[in-house]
């Protein structure tokens, strides 16, 4: 890893009890700077975008130590959909580990402002899943299930910032992948997703930030 990011990684990881704390904002770079002893010139050269720009790359490290873990498994063998529940489970258990952060984390995206934030980092991370669990559709088929998938994960990781019962957040996605299982048709699939998210996002009316 260059030198640069690593450094950028080290000062997200940095963070990560700051945001608990206070969560993200404006004086993000502040509180950084002032309990860890950081230069604030150096993290807005590092982060010349602020601290959204600190955010996506927590994001985008999640995914990538996500791929990183997966790409152990041995996934031949086994049937699509328990691929999916295990790089699911995978990502849990990721984020379990900061689960405060996560949580915070999450919340902030549900602003209505961060939206396009929100569903750019929702994409991105449905499709990183169904590129690991071996999908190769291209047809119509491939959109279809990245709205699927974007449905099943967020009323997952709804349930995972809610409580702390994990084994409840696995049963919860059993029951999410049997039902998207039993729906023969396509567009009963694409109803399923319109109606899994809006309930993620529906958090914003019982939470000030």
């Amino acid at each position: 890893m260059k030198s640069l990011e690593k450094k950028r990684l080290e000062l997200v990881n940095l963070s990560k009890n700051i945001v608990k704390e206070y969560g993200w904002n404006d004086s993000l770079f502040e509180n950084i700077s002032f309990h860890n002893r950081i230069s604030y010139d150096e993290l807005i050269i590092l982060f010349p975008d602020g601290y959204k720009e600190m955010l996506k790359l927590s994001l985008d490290y999640l995914n990538y130590e996500l791929e990183n873990i997966c790409s152990q498994y041995d996934f031949i063998r086994i049937p699509i959909h328990k691929r999916i529940k295990k790089i699911i489970i995978t990502k849990i258990n990721l984020m379990n580990k900061h689960k405060d952060f996560y949580k915070r984390t999450f919340y902030f995206l549900l602003i209505p402002m961060n939206y396009k934030l929100l569903t750019a980092y929702l994409y991105k991370t449905v499709n990183l899943m169904w590129y690991i669990a071996g999908d190769n559709s291209t047809d119509f088929n491939f959109y279809t299930k990245r709205m699927i998938l974007s449905g099943v994960y967020s009323s997952v990781i709804l349930h995972f910032i809610s409580n702390d019962n994990l084994l409840e957040t696995e049963k919860k996605l059993d029951g999410n992948l049997l039902k998207v299982s039993k729906i023969p048709v396509i567009k009963e699939k694409i109803q399923l997703y319109k109606k899994s998210l809006p309930s993620f996002l529906r958090l914003l009316k019982k939470y000030s930030f």
